[in-house]
């Protein structure tokens, strides 16, 4: 009933929003990944709202409603979390894989890079080794609503207020194949920086 409840919250926070997309001939026509910081992850699952995507999400109590959500607006969700601190895998190996190889059919992914408890702003590995496994492009991925409420959380997570309008920006896409871990990382941070107002 809560994932229902939250479900219904999301939707009508979505259909006051106003969309205007930046450089949309940046996304290829099939097989690339969205980076995006993880402040930015509501509003970046609604930009994408009708297109089908393959997402990382918690195994926790507390990702329910976002597993819930993102399956109602019709994406494809595996599920894991990070290593725990003694270094138990908690899933995310096993959703990893799943997510390379849905990849892998040309279904396109989205990940919150710096997620899921940062640091803030700072690109993780995971994408650029399932980006590398699976022979696909990453695409910065910045949907900035021009009005918000900041929470002070780990991510200073932002949630749009209502009729608000939100610019998506593409980035150009960073092909990693042959890319050294390090320059890959540095080179999307950049460009995730380089965003208006990120």
């Amino acid at each position: 009933m809560l994932n229902r409840i939250i479900y219904f919250i999301v939707r009508l926070f979505h259909l006051t929003y106003r969309f205007r997309f930046q450089n949309p001939e940046a996304l290829p026509e099939k097989g690339y990944i969205l980076a995006i910081w993880h402040q930015n992850l509501f509003q970046g699952i609604l930009a994408q709202t009708g297109k089908e995507y393959v997402v990382i999400v918690s195994r926790s109590k507390d990702a329910a409603p976002v597993a819930y959500t993102c399956k109602k607006l019709g994406h494809k969700v595996a599920l894991g979390s990070s290593r725990s601190r003694d270094g138990r895998d908690k899933g995310g190996k096993q959703a990893s894989e799943e997510m390379v190889q849905i990849l892998k059919e040309k279904v396109p992914g989205a990940v919150t890079v710096d997620g899921p408890k940062g640091p803030p702003k700072k690109v993780k590995p995971g994408i650029i080794a399932m980006a590398k496994k699976a022979d696909i492009p990453i695409i910065p991925y910045a949907p900035i609503a021009r009005s918000y409420w900041e929470f002070k959380s780990w991510d200073k997570f932002r949630l749009p207020k209502p009729f608000s309008i939100i610019d998506v920006h593409y980035g150009k896409p960073i092909d990693v194949k042959g890319m050294e871990m390090e320059k890959a990382i540095l080179k999307l941070e950049e460009q995730l920086e380089a965003a208006p107002r990120s």
